[in-house]
């Protein structure tokens, strides 16, 4: 189903049925992040529930995302965070690219080095979103699509991060391993408290309708159909 009659459906009063977000121990899952903490923000908890299925590719290396010190100092930092929090979620791969925050628009060489052939769930930010990098990396992705060999089968996931999703139709129940996702949150945002909280508030409001206190949603579809909706 295309993201629009998705929306349409929520506008309208319709019943959206949401799944519960299983993983099969086989199952291999790819997560795109535009910056370091992307892939936190929006499904850090499902991520640590399944580790051993997922690889998480970072895209930028955060040379502008810290203030008051030099580039080579931030990227440094912000390395050593993803490297960390990879470690602590326990991840089957990570890699972050040497690709400046605002440049992965003029990077398409370096993402089209993607192997998506393997894998079978994949992950990106909301795609409705005012973040440069956020759409450099949805435009880079929907032309690897076009261009490279995927499974028939493949799953695109929208995740949430600095920009909400208007509907959601599968949610990962993360109750149980919310202590996780704030560590690593705190990683990345030592003394952001406020940002933590923003977080998890909307990981709390997402469980209110479930029978959870914590969970990430998302919305999904096949790659075909993912290709077939326009961004705009």
């Amino acid at each position: 189903m295309k993201y629009d009659s998705l929306l349409f459906r929520r506008l309208s009063g319709a019943k959206i049925s949401l799944r519960d977000f299983k993983i099969k121990i086989e199952t291999k899952c790819l997560v795109l992040s535009p910056y370091p903490a992307s892939e936190t923000i929006g499904m850090g908890g499902l991520i640590a529930q399944y580790p051993k299925n997922f690889e998480v590719l970072c895209l930028t290396n955060g040379s502008s995302l810290i203030k008051n010190v030099s580039r080579i100092e931030a990227i440094n930092i912000k390395r050593e965070q993803f490297y960390e929090v990879m470690k602590l979620a326990r991840v089957r791969g990570c890699k972050i690219f040497d690709i400046n925050t605002g440049e992965l628009k003029d990077e398409y060489k370096k993402f089209s080095k993607i192997d998506i052939s393997e894998a079978d769930f994949i992950f990106i930010p909301n795609p409705f979103s005012c973040e440069a990098d956020t759409l450099a990396l949805v435009e880079h992705f929907r032309k690897i699509l076009k261009t490279k060999e995927y499974k028939k089968t493949l799953q695109i996931f929208f995740y949430e991060d600095k920009t909400t999703l208007s509907s959601i139709d599968c949610y990962a129940n993360i109750t149980n391993i919310t202590s996780v996702k704030k560590e690593m949150l705190e990683k990345y945002y030592p003394n952001n408290e406020r940002l933590i909280s923003a977080v998890m508030g909307l990981n709390k409001f997402r469980a209110l309708e479930l029978n959870a206190d914590y969970a990430e949603c998302f919305c999904s579809f096949y790659a075909k159909d993912f290709l077939d909706f326009p961004l705009g």
